[in-house]
């Protein structure tokens, strides 16, 4: 059934409606009952032959002040409001630290090259991905401050609301990204985006699969789609879509009349072999966003390959801060001998995947990196290429919200739950917590003696 054919029908069902005499306040209900509704999300673009010029990907960003010897990744987990105030709270810390780079002073912020994002992390990337620092004036009061879930519950539960979720073509999820447009990205797609780095991942899931589905236009390459025309507010949505509480995101496929030639990258995908996507939350795939170092350079074939299309030369330190926002909340029926309910039940089959997904991902990062210096060691220097140094340091760099235990002082952390609203108090607490924990990390501590206050990188 194509869009023309759902708006015959639904006008044809309102017809009949219209013929019983019914108080105006009863019509949304009675035409919702009937499935009336013509509400339609929005569908993603089909690319243009010429639509390469805006292209959204790391070898068309300009780099600014920023240097290919130092390449920094933030990762920023998913956990609702949570994880947006904590991954906030991280990057007004990079802000702060001032370093000595190249022979030139200027703050860790302005050295990251890539933010990879899943869930309520994406809220923050793709905000500082497209305001930048007004990030640092607004988002408290913009988005933090913001009760987004009562707006979503309001318009879920509106009579208008009802209507159109009558439809088979629109869901809360799509409710979401109107919520997200209106309130945060103001209709801007990713065309819009500054075209300097970092590059922003923001991950989903693709619900058939299982498969991390990154909205770059690589990844919209399968789809011979156009990625510059799409909402951020609808990537994101995508990114957040916890499975009942949010309706998947959809995306059409639009290959059977691709004008284009060449071959995609080969990701991790199965998209291109599927009419229609349907997008879950990208914490099922992958809670902290690590995954996408990892598949980018396997799909380029190395880390000297991925280096090679980012056209990065130079590479002496490679730095990756992750910021998981996961928590092991103490709830009542943990600690009963009775049965627990459905909550707990439905908690834990969400919950249980994904803490296992993200300690995998974390230590695969690990062993990866153990696999990658050695791939440099034996590499000639003709294959290295000029990308990165052999003796390259790596760094990895943990902030995780469940080390706010009792004996911090900060369990409180591990009790705010999945959601889009947050007290006062609480965003204080995720800021300060995220900045104390990078301050404390081990690694970041042996990063700041090599490249720290007043000490030229070598």
């Amino acid at each position: 059934m194509d869009i023309s054919t759902s708006n015959r029908s639904s006008q044809a069902c309102a017809r009949g409606l219209r013929r019983f005499s019914i108080n105006t306040w009863l019509l949304p209900l009675f035409i919702a009952l009937a499935g009336c509704s013509s509400a339609h999300y929005t569908v993603n673009h089909a690319r243009e032959a010429e639509a390469s010029e805006r292209r959204y990907s790391i070898n068309r960003l300009d780099t600014g002040d920023n240097s290919d010897s130092l390449l920094v990744m933030l990762s920023f987990s998913g956990g609702g409001y949570r994880a947006a105030a904590l991954s906030y709270g991280v990057l007004a810390a990079l802000a702060e630290t001032r370093v000595r780079w190249d022979g030139k002073d200027k703050r860790l912020l302005d050295e990251v090259d890539l933010i990879a994002s899943a869930s309520g992390g994406s809220l923050t990337a793709a905000y500082y991905g497209l305001y930048r620092d007004r990030i640092f004036d607004r988002f408290e009061t913009e988005v933090l401050a913001a009760d987004l879930q009562s707006k979503v519950i309001a318009r879920s539960l509106s009579p208008y609301g009802l209507w159109r979720q009558s439809s088979l073509r629109f869901g809360r999820g799509d409710l979401l990204q109107e919520v997200l447009d209106e309130h945060v990205f103001q209709g801007k797609t990713f065309a819009d985006l500054p075209r300097q780095r970092p590059m922003l991942f923001i991950n989903a899931t693709e619900m058939k699969t299982g498969e991390r589905f990154e909205f770059t236009q690589d990844q919209f390459d399968l789809l011979c789609s156009d990625l510059g025309k799409f909402p951020l507010s609808r990537a994101v949505a995508a990114s957040m879509a916890a499975p009942l509480v949010f309706s998947p995101i959809t995306l059409w496929n639009h290959s059977q009349s691709c004008p284009l030639s060449q071959k995609p990258l080969p990701l991790h995908s199965g998209v291109h072999a599927q009419k229609f996507v349907h997008l879950l939350d990208g914490g099922l795939h992958d809670n902290t966003g690590i995954k996408t170092a990892l598949e980018i350079a396997e799909a380029r074939g190395s880390i000297v390959g991925m280096a090679k299309a980012a056209n990065m030369q130079g590479i002496r330190k490679r730095v990756f801060i992750i910021v998981n926002a996961q928590t092991v909340p103490e709830l009542p029926e943990d600690s009963s001998p009775n049965t627990p309910g459905l909550y707990r039940q439905l908690k834990a089959f969400i919950d249980i995947p994904i803490d296992l997904h993200s300690s995998g991902s974390v230590q695969a990062l690990y062993s990866t990196i153990s696999h990658w210096k050695n791939e440099l060691r034996s590499y000639s220097t003709e294959e290295i290429g000029g990308t990165y140094e052999r003796d390259v340091d790596f760094y990895v760099v943990e902030i995780n919200l469940r080390a706010a235990d009792k004996a911090s002082g900060l369990s409180r952390l591990q009790d705010i739950g999945v959601t889009l609203q947050l007290d006062p108090g609480d965003i204080e607490l995720l800021k300060s917590f995220g900045k104390v924990q990078l301050e404390k990390s081990a690694e970041w501590q042996r990063l700041m003696r090599d490249i720290g206050p007043g000490t030229e990188g070598r």
